[in-house]
């Protein structure tokens, strides 16, 4: 089952690092949706610190949308949709 979370990441920018919390829609144990900026993305945590601080991931893949779409993306609404229906769903927006 899907769930809503946040989760904490690690950030290097430009050599100083920050953390920054992103709302996610876990997919399985190790993989979850996120949308930041004008992407939707699936992701592969492969490493979190002691503390639970993601430090290492893969993005699967993106669905670049309008900025004003993706922060509008309500994850609790999309969480018993499975993730192709989710993913159809995002592509229709970005035809409209």
């Amino acid at each position: 089952m899907t769930e809503v979370v946040t989760l904490k990441y690690w950030y290097d920018f430009d050599g100083e690092l920050e953390i920054v919390e992103k709302q996610v829609l876990v997919i399985a144990p190790t993989t979850v949706v996120t949308a930041n900026g004008e992407c939707v993305s699936i992701e592969v945590i492969e490493k979190t610190d002691e503390n639970g601080i993601v430090t290492d991931w893969q993005t699967i893949t993106n669905v670049i949308l309008p900025e004003e779409i993706v922060a509008e993306i309500d994850f609790e609404s999309l969480k018993d949709l499975s993730v192709a229906e989710m993913f159809r769903r995002l592509a229709a927006i970005k035809k409209a």
